[in-house]
């Protein structure tokens, strides 16, 4: 009997996070956002007039992301193609708009003492990083990308 308790436990687990990974999905509307980035520029998602967005959810602490965002920077023309969004977690500001300058990345760098509490990371779901959304000029979500692989898949087949 306790083993029968474990398994449906697990099961229930299971059926959350899947349901969770789908509180967003490809063709869905993405959740609006503003505010004011690290070097003080103002940002509406919204207004944006690019022809496709990057949202980027990352640490400055993951090598992991700042892997991605190298190879982001190197294989994506972030001045004409793409408008960058990022969400960073950090202990403050300074460390974010720091690290974003160290690693060359245009855009919009955001930074919430919240961290993973913070409302974009909480809309996104997100649990892990970097976390990647792209979406298109009517704000739409084309997909969501984990890794430079997944996030070069999602761009070519778009």
């Amino acid at each position: 009997m306790r083993y029968k308790g474990i398994l449906l436990f697990m099961m229930l687990c299971a059926a959350t996070t899947l349901q969770a990974q789908y509180l967003h999905k490809p063709g869905d509307k993405a959740f609006d956002f503003e505010g004011v980035t690290v070097d003080d520029r103002a940002y509406h998602l919204y207004d944006s007039q690019a022809e496709r967005i990057i949202v980027c959810f990352w640490s400055v602490d993951c090598e992991h992301c700042h892997d991605f965002l190298k190879t982001l920077r190197k294989h994506v023309d972030l001045k004409h193609d793409f408008e960058l969004v990022t969400f960073a977690l950090a202990d403050n500001a300074k460390e974010v708009k720091k690290k974003a300058r160290c690693l060359r990345l245009r855009g919009y760098h955001f930074f919430d003492p919240a961290g993973w509490d913070s409302e974009p990371f909480m809309d996104y779901d997100v649990s892990f990083t970097p976390t990647v959304i792209l979406i298109d000029k009517d704000k739409n979500i084309i997909g969501e990308a984990y890794d430079w692989d997944e996030f070069e898949i999602l761009i070519k087949h778009e």
